[in-house]
């Protein structure tokens, strides 16, 4: 229902006029309940029915919080517009009772000061119906109390296992491929068991040199970096080429387990001497001269290309 009237309902009495106030009594001026009785707990809708001539105002009574004791108003009096013919307006005020304690209660009168349009008020009372509050009966002859039942435990349904058995099956299916890829890995193959081809430990390393060649890190005073790089390629490739722990060796230790490889002396004394300089460098804070800068890249691919040559000279033999 529209409840934005067309007219103003009055909140004080001093809004409508008051010079010829008369009281009127009309059997037919009988608020209603929704129901004549109700349990106890539960809730009606009382209502009173109003319709207004045109240019006429009306104020409606509050029953309050509390219309008669024993009965309670949820909130407060509404009122909404029911239709508007012809102009003449027919509203419905309306509240909600409820009441918590058994017994019979005859409900207050309601009260409508109606505004005429010659400015006489008239006081419309609505008589007050009978609300019938009933409890449930217990027979007491037959009544026997049982104790409380137990939490009732319902079977499981298959729509409800079918997320837990979804979860299994996953997590297997995971652990599945965890297993196989680190299995296949060990034998150098990829997921689906193709065998992963690796560039050769040469094409490794002086694709890696060219690379810190190109970044120019000496030139702007990153010296630390391009010894660090330089030497990490160089040990990569000499773990590939030698079978040697050389990622995780010392530079000492490293070129003692190379000493019985068959690499030319001189070789081995440029390869020392870049790994000191960059020893140095990483270590002691050393600043290695231009010299030594630019020699370190081209050395370091003197040994990898003669070494990878020796290398092919022997698979020809």
């Amino acid at each position: 229902m529209n409840k934005i009237l067309p007219i103003v309902l009055s909140l004080v009495l001093g809004v409508l006029p008051a010079r010829a106030q008369d009281t009127v009594h009309d059997d037919t001026l009988r608020s209603r309940i929704s129901r004549d009785s109700i349990l106890i707990g539960d809730q009606i809708e009382w209502t009173l029915d109003l319709t207004l001539a045109p240019g006429e105002n009306a104020r409606i009574s509050r029953p309050g919080e509390q219309p008669v004791p024993g009965v309670e108003a949820l909130g407060e009096m509404s009122v909404d517009t029911l239709s508007q013919k012809k102009g003449d307006l027919a509203l419905r005020g309306h509240v909600t009772l409820t009441s918590f304690d058994s017994g019979s209660y005859v409900l207050p009168q309601l009260f409508v000061l109606l505004g005429r349009t010659d400015g006489t008020v008239d006081t419309l009372v609505y008589e007050g119906p009978t609300l019938a509050v009933n409890t449930i009966p217990i027979d007491t002859a037959t009544f026997q109390p049982y104790d409380i039942k137990g939490q009732i435990r319902y079977p499981l349904t298959f729509k409800e296992v079918i997320p837990w058995i979804g979860l299994a099956l996953l997590l297997a299916a995971a652990i599945w491929a965890l297993v196989r890829w680190i299995r296949l890995r060990r034998q150098n193959r990829d997921f689906f068991g193709k065998p992963v081809v690796k560039d050769p430990p040469h094409i490794v390393a002086l694709r890696s040199l060219e690379k810190t060649r190109s970044q120019k890190l000496w030139q702007n005073g990153k010296q630390k970096q391009f010894y660090t790089q330089v030497t990490d390629a160089l040990r990569q490739y000499i773990a590939d080429r030698y079978d040697v722990s050389a990622m995780e060796q010392t530079s000492a230790e490293m070129f003692n387990e190379l000493k019985d490889k068959e690499i030319e002396p001189a070789l081995t004394d440029s390869l020392k001497d870049l790994f000191t300089t960059a020893d140095f460098v990483k270590f002691a804070k050393h600043t290695a001269t231009d010299q030594e800068n630019e020699n370190a890249i081209p050395t370091a691919i003197r040994f990898v290309n003669e070494t990878y040559m020796k290398q092919i000279e022997e698979e020809e033999e």
